[in-house]
């Protein structure tokens, strides 16, 4: 596990998959990342998904006229990051490498860095994605952490800042899948979404957020919990063990969605998809802030 600090938080990272396992606020020694030590519940704490975001139809896609295997939410939370460029005591960097395993799955090169660098507002982390291959190299990229949460998950609520109203959500159907649908949200009042087990028992909720800036998670009656940075990330998902009554609540960062029911997709033509031409590379960045 790595470490860094400052004088106000600490975070810990695991090499495997650069999975963010601990955020600290240590002036109250609360530790805002979920974690199960018997894994009953979500044995994650905040993979990161690449090159793949969901649950392929019969487990593969299409790329090139030719299928490939994929596994649910791709394979780099599952890989060791191969290099770790430490900066100090606050700020490290992980990278991930193609390898002969990854291209019988993903055939292409690739280089994945994350970063973490805790600042005085919060935790900053940057994903870069570099395509060193000839052809046009096509990836979703998201973030999926879990935060934990006091009390009854019905406390609380987010806040979409700059977002269009009304709140536009991608139907799901059969989870987890899309079903091709995309319509006002409900249960959205104007801007703000109230969260609730009954709400997400049914499922993954996917946002179009291409207009907003941040997501603000409130508790009741006007505490505000979290600020975190979706400028680069043009979809939003939350999401909550269905039937479990978990205390925690992921809020989930997409550059990517998950394939519409049916048929195997070709990945060129993926809705949602990002397409990185050769040499060249495409940054994300989000910061998770504290009040």
């Amino acid at each position: 596990m790595i470490k860094i600090e400052n004088d106000k938080y600490q975070a810990e990272i695991n090499e495997v998959g650069a999975e963010l396992t601990h955020f600290v606020l240590k002036d109250v020694n609360y530790d805002l990342v979920w974690n199960d030590p018997d894994g009953s519940i979500w044995k994650r704490h905040a993979p990161i998904l690449f090159p793949a975001i969901g649950r392929s139809n019969e487990g593969k896609y299409l790329l090139n006229n030719k299928f490939y295997k994929m596994k649910q939410h791709g394979f780099a939370r599952d890989y060791r990051f191969d290099e770790v460029k430490r900066y100090g005591s606050t700020k490290v960097e992980l990278v991930q490498h193609a390898t002969p395993e990854t291209k019988k799955v993903f055939p292409f090169a690739y280089v994945l860095r994350v970063m973490y660098e805790l600042v005085s507002a919060g935790l900053k982390i940057s994903f870069t994605v570099e395509n060193p291959n000839q052809t046009i190299m096509p990836f979703a990229l998201g973030f999926h952490p879990g935060w934990n949460i006091k009390g009854f998950l019905e406390e609380y609520s987010i806040e979409l800042e700059g977002s269009a109203t009304p709140v536009a959500r991608y139907g799901v159907g059969p989870v987890p899948f899309r079903n091709g649908m995309i319509a006002p949200l409900a249960e959205a009042i104007f801007n703000k979404i109230p969260l609730g087990h009954s709400f997400l028992d049914q499922g993954l909720v996917i946002l179009d957020v291409h207009n907003a800036n941040s997501v603000l998670l409130k508790r009741k009656p006007d505490s505000n919990i979290l600020r975190i940075n979706i400028k680069d990330f043009p979809y939003l998902t939350l999401w909550s063990p269905e039937g479990k009554n978990a205390p925690f609540v992921c809020i989930e960062s997409f550059a990517g969605l998950p394939d519409k029911a049916g048929e195997p997709v070709d990945w060129y033509q993926k809705l949602g998809n990002n397409l990185l031409a050769p040499g060249e590379s495409k940054h994300f960045e989000t910061v998770i802030g504290t009040f």
